[in-house]
């Protein structure tokens, strides 16, 4: 097991986490509150819109009632002609119509003309000039021959004969049998009519004119003329409608039109529509904005509640896990929380109480854990200590043998012991119990195996390379046993007198441990290998490592061990 090297990269991931969390909390809260009040603001838009259309049907309204009041003289001067074409319609039938005219014109400012036709269309007689009729008033002539009206009302049209726009009001005449016998009409001035439409209590921008059929507009209008489907619009309800139109110069202007009485004649009421700082505007504005900049006071002030009251302390409990977590137990967190909201105080105070319940264990656990390490240390040395009485009865042993082959099984027993003893001197010498450094540990091992062997004796250079690696002090002791085999086997096989080299490397490569011993002796055929004790004892040390063991092996080029580990 390779154990990693601590850095500052937890401090950086709780820096990181401290921005990625408080964000979200703000953002949940301040979502939260907008969410409640949404409600309130969507009522508000409604209120906002329910004010727009009562006062643009106020606005209406009052341009109506302007238009009631406006249109008064223009019905009472068409009731009167119509009364005074009944009342004169004898002396008509007689062609007094130059006489007609003389007498009514004083009364009648809008009269310009009497005419009366025969039952053909014919001029009977005219007051003024010898009128023409018009394609329009001959179509009004043939609905009153027909029969069902008594009196028809034309568009304007421009009489010949007076020289300017005329409206004609046309009434059938009847013999005493009721059969047709001819039409007598009134020709009113379309200037004098519209001159009769007036309200003097209405400011100068008001507009006040009339319009007939065709759209045409006369007086003084601001508009004009008159789009057609606004005309049709008010033919079907024959009531009066506001209208708005686009001006080319920009801006608009607000129209009615009010049909006078049966009539194809038209009031036209226009003045410019209300700019921004206006009921249209500021009412409407006021319902919606007054509770829209509410909102938005409401969720900037959460929100700066929510980063003093909420995310400030956070961020200082954040502060204070992290010196706990580093281990300093005495820091007094309740100091740095006197100003805090009470539940923020009690968890911070109760962040310090628990702190110091782990310091306590942790004294506790650091004696426990410094008595075990102190005994398990001391059965090392002494383990080291039998270990080398054990080495020194095998060399006395040894030395009364006389039998080369038992001296040799000796020495390398010897020699497997010691690397036995090395591994537990290496033990209680380190700091820490369950892992070894294999640098030291294998560099001491080898030192030691060297001088044991008499290897610069025998001309065989120890090259050594060993990556910074730590492993379990479980496989320190198999993986020093199979270095020792090996290096034996090199040692009693491998070499001439001229000597060679002898090189152990300790390598990480592809998340991958490699301890490779190589020597530059004779080699032989792997094939021809005969399994000695050493070769087995090396297998069976890489079995209880769980590692890929391999060797190479050629005559003339040497002999290569490997062991491929995980870390």
């Amino acid at each position: 097991m390779i154990l990693p090297v601590s850095g500052n990269q937890g401090g950086l991931d709780q820096g990181e986490s401290k921005g990625a969390n408080a964000a979200p909390l703000r953002n949940k809260l301040v979502l939260t509150l907008a969410a409640a009040l949404t409600p309130v603001l969507l009522l508000s838009a409604f209120k906002a819109y329910i004010d727009a259309r009562d006062i643009r049907e106020s606005q209406a309204q009052n341009l109506v009632v302007v238009a009631g009041a406006a249109i008064d003289g223009v019905n009472q001067s068409l009731q009167q002609a119509e009364l005074l074409l009944s009342l004169y319609e004898p002396r008509l039938t007689a062609g007094e119509c130059s006489g007609v005219f003389n007498e009514l014109s004083e009364y009648l400012p809008s009269l310009t003309n009497v005419v009366a036709f025969d039952k053909d269309s014919e001029v009977v007689c005219a007051s003024v000039g010898t009128p023409t009729l018009s394609r329009d008033n001959q179509v009004l002539h043939d609905r009153l021959r027909a029969g069902g009206d008594s009196f028809a009302r034309s568009d304007a049209f421009f009489g010949s004969a007076s020289d300017e726009w005329l409206f004609a009001l046309n009434k059938r005449v009847e013999d005493e049998a009721g059969n047709f016998v001819g039409i007598h009409t009134f020709a009113l001035s379309a200037i004098e009519l519209a001159n009769l439409v007036q309200a003097g209590y209405l400011p100068d921008y008001v507009s006040l004119s009339i319009a007939d059929e065709t759209g045409r507009v006369f007086g003084d209008p601001i508009i004009g003329p008159i789009p057609s489907e606004w005309i049709e619009q008010v033919k079907e309800t024959r009531a009066a409608q506001l209208f708005r139109a686009e001006q080319s110069g920009g801006g608009s202007t607000d129209v009615v039109l009010r049909p006078v009485g049966d009539s194809n004649i038209f009031a036209v009421i226009a003045r410019p529509s209300y700019g921004l700082w206006n009921d249209f505007f500021l009412r409407p504005a006021t319902s919606f904005g007054l509770p829209l900049l509410a909102f938005a006071v409401t969720l900037l002030a959460a929100w700066m509640a929510i980063d003093g009251l909420v995310l400030r302390w956070i961020s200082r409990l954040t502060r204070t896990v992290r010196i706990y977590g580093a281990g300093r137990y005495q820091f007094k967190a309740g100091n740095s929380f006197v100003d805090a909201p009470s539940e923020i105080r009690n968890l911070a105070t109760a962040m310090e109480v628990m702190a110091k319940d782990i310091d306590h264990r942790d004294q506790d656990l650091k004696e426990a854990i410094s008595t075990r390490d102190a005994a398990v240390k001391e059965i090392h040395h002494r383990v080291k200590n039998n270990l080398q009485i054990v080495t020194s009865f095998l060399n006395l042993q040894g030395r009364q043998l006389k039998d080369p082959q038992a001296r040799d099984a000796i020495a390398a027993t010897r020699h497997r012991i010691d690397a036995l003893a090395i591994v537990h001197q290496t033990l209680y010498q380190n700091e820490r119990l369950e892992t070894v450094d294999m640098r030291p540990f294998l560099t001491g091992l080898l030192n030691h195996l060297s001088d044991a062997l008499g290897m610069s004796e025998a001309g065989i250079n120890l090259v050594q390379s060993y990556a910074e690696i730590q492993r379990d002090a479980d496989d320190a002791i198999p993986m020093a046993l199979f270095i020792v085999e090996a290096v034996t086997n090199a040692m009693k096989y491998a070499f001439e007198e001229d000597g060679g080299e002898v090189a152990v490397r300790l390598s990480l490569v592809n998340e991958k441990v490699i301890l490779d011993i190589r020597d530059t002796g004779l080699g032989y055929d792997s094939a021809d290998e005969d399994s000695g004790l050493g070769s087995k004892l090396m297998v069976a040390f890489a079995r209880q490592l769980s590692a890929e063991f391999t060797t190479e092996a050629r005559p003339g080029l040497g002999c290569s061990h490997k062991l491929v580990m995980d870390i």
